[in-house]
């Protein structure tokens, strides 16, 4: 018999396995330079780091010509300067790393976008995918069964987009997004097993990789870590923990932070010429008038709640049952909404639903497993329900949606009905 601990190594090989022969799959007839590859538009620019740092020397006169064109213009190649500028942080970069490494080993052309490095994203987003969904596992084993926690967690996986970023567009930020929040909500939910020092220094090392991964995730961050102070649980993240900190644990804390974070401070003065700078530039905010909002919401241009009704059905049913944390999730809803219904681009371009979503969308769960008494029956199959939809809108959805602007419900329609891609 297999030990607890090699039963869950085994369980995560096995599933890795699983997603990545689903994701490989799915990019077989994937060419590179193509708007399928793995290393295309925003993929590529949350990418560049790594060849630029270990190929090319951050000298953009050493890269292939018209290589950024090629790649969808996810970053530019400024030869007058020599400078490869990206808007996007260099979090997901950092967490691709170690595929990345494995996959420069073994390639014949040492170029960053051949072919092994373009299955490496997908490598490397199947693993966060894995080990986000066994920590979401874990969170919910506290307060119910085995297979009831296997259920949630799938429920999880199916009712938003996490599946389909997690498989199919492995290089965007939003996976890497939702493994880290998920192994923070776990520390969270288990200050007990922990030193406070180890303790810490986790959550402050989670905390920084989830706001370098994209830096807005900081205006849903605050509220998170601040509700659990405010609730004060004595086995969870509590207001006790920050107070019996020591000078000794506050100096290696912001040793390490810094380190994390010195590495975009000095990208940043590279590219821009400042440590710190506004790297979105001419994309501005605007009025989040009424307007704006409900086409943020309802559109069929990846509206929120037209790809995503899960999180409205998580928020009725904590203001039904009651919840603590039902203040949370009506701030977090409320936040995201007027900060995307600002931006200039409400749909958020090419994307499976209301994408940024997904970095936060653990958090409506958390009726489930913070404070959770018996489940009714009925949200569990409201989601089923909701997760059976998404699930065919996962393997229907393809590229963009290109008709449905000026609330043109066909591509919603054909995509919902229609075959599978």
């Amino acid at each position: 018999m297999l030990k607890p601990k090699l039963k869950i190594v085994f369980l995560f090989l096995l599933v890795y396995a699983l997603f990545s022969f689903i994701s490989l799959n799915r990019h077989s007839k994937s060419k590179i330079y193509t708007y399928h590859s793995e290393l295309w538009a925003d993929k590529a620019g949350y990418n560049v780091y790594l060849p630029a740092l270990f190929i090319y020397d951050f000298d953009a006169t050493k890269f292939k010509d018209s290589l950024d064109y090629k790649v969808g213009n996810g970053f530019t190649l400024d030869t007058s300067t020599k400078k490869i500028i990206t808007k996007y942080p260099y979090g997901v970069s950092l967490l691709q790393s170690p595929l990345l490494f494995i996959s420069h080993s073994l390639s014949e052309t040492k170029d960053g976008y051949s072919m092994p490095y373009q299955k490496a994203i997908d490598f490397a987003g199947c693993f966060y995918l894995t080990l986000g969904l066994f920590f979401l596992f874990f969170i919910f084993n506290r307060l119910h069964s085995v297979w009831q926690s296997i259920l949630f967690s799938l429920l999880v996986l199916f009712s938003s987009g996490i599946c389909y970023y997690g498989i199919f567009e492995t290089g965007m930020s939003h996976i890497y997004s939702f493994c880290t929040l998920s192994i923070l909500l776990y520390l969270l939910l288990n200050k007990q097993n922990l030193k406070t020092t180890n303790y810490l220094l986790l959550i402050g090392i989670l905390s920084l990789i989830y706001l370098i991964i994209r830096p807005i995730n900081v205006l849903f961050l605050i509220p998170i870590l601040g509700y659990f102070l405010y609730q004060n649980h004595e086995a969870y993240f509590n207001r006790s923990t920050i107070l019996t900190i020591t000078k000794q644990q506050i100096i290696l804390i912001i040793s390490i932070c810094t380190l994390l974070i010195l590495p975009q401070l000095l990208y940043y003065n590279y590219a821009f010429g400042s440590f710190l700078v506004k790297s979105y530039q001419n994309e501005p905010f605007e009025i989040p008038t009424l307007s704006r909002i409900t086409e943020l919401l309802f559109s069929p241009n990846n509206g929120l709640l037209i790809y995503y009704p899960v999180c409205l059905v998580m928020i009725i049913y904590s203001f039904l049952t009651n919840h603590k944390f039902t203040f949370l999730l009506l701030s977090l809803f409320i936040i995201y909404t007027l900060i995307y219904a600002s931006w200039w681009s409400l749909s958020l371009g090419c994307g499976f639903g209301h994408r940024a979503m997904n970095d936060i969308i653990l958090v409506f769960f958390a009726p489930f497993f913070i404070f959770s008494e018996k489940l009714k029956k009925w949200i569990i199959l409201t989601i089923l329900a909701l997760a059976i939809v998404n699930f065919k809108f996962i393997f229907s959805y393809d590229s963009c949606l290109y008709t449905s602007v000026n609330w043109d419900f066909t591509e919603y329609s054909s995509i919902l009905f229609g075959e599978f891609k």
